[in-house]
């Protein structure tokens, strides 16, 4: 009976700790309160990031091989600047960033809610997006990735998609008005490949530098 009473204490005490814990936690911005859908925003990182796809899919045709290409695959590091730097690829995602935006800068949607869309549909469309840039990549790096599969998690390839994708998404964002690290936070926590090997600040530079062309 005494053993009963001392869980009953230890339960009604349980509640309030644990609501304090999070409060504290919420205080040093270890999380946040979650943001409720903004379905103007949602509906429009979905139109634009269908017809940002259908964008990069047609410019895949554009993209000339790197003429780095020898060099990496002697041993060069490949950053993720380097291999945006290949023939047409940072213009075609800067146009897939142009569709993207344009949908939150016409309803005038910024901040948290752009970040939160992106999120949500930046996770449907991974699929499909990481496939059109890993076809890419192959025609950018033919001697480095032609005979990588981008499915392939264990791949330079499947890391290489991602980052750009990434890059991709929180360019759209910082374009919207986003800032660069409130986009990354939002955007990176819903994408099932994350930022492949790279680095946060080596991405958002070229999130920043995509949201500029």
């Amino acid at each position: 009976m005494v053993l009963v009473q001392y869980i009953k204490i230890f339960i009604s005490m349980k509640k309030p700790l644990n609501e304090e814990f999070r409060r504290m936690q919420q205080l040093a911005g270890l999380i946040t309160e979650e943001t409720k859908a903004d379905p103007v925003a949602d509906k429009n990182a979905e139109q634009g990031l269908k017809q940002a796809l259908a964008v990069l899919k047609a410019e895949t045709n554009s993209i000339k091989p790197s003429p780095q290409d020898k060099e990496v695959k002697e041993g060069i590091a490949l950053t993720l600047g380097l291999i945006a730097s290949a023939p047409g690829l940072i213009n075609a995602l800067g146009k897939g960033v142009n569709w993207v935006s344009k949908w939150f800068q016409k309803d005038k949607k910024t901040g948290t809610v752009v970040g939160n869309a992106l999120k949500h549909w930046g996770h449907e469309l991974e699929e499909a997006y990481i496939g059109v840039i890993g076809d890419m990549l192959k025609k950018s790096f033919p001697s480095t990735y032609a005979s990588q599969d981008v499915s392939d998690k264990s791949s330079a390839l499947y890391d290489a998609a991602h980052g750009l994708y990434a890059a991709l998404l929180i360019g759209a964002a910082v374009a919207s008005g986003a800032g660069a690290l409130e986009a990354h936070n939002a955007i990176i926590a819903g994408l099932e490949g994350g930022l492949g090997s790279f680095k946060t600040a080596e991405v958002k530079d070229l999130a920043r530098k995509i949201a500029t062309i």
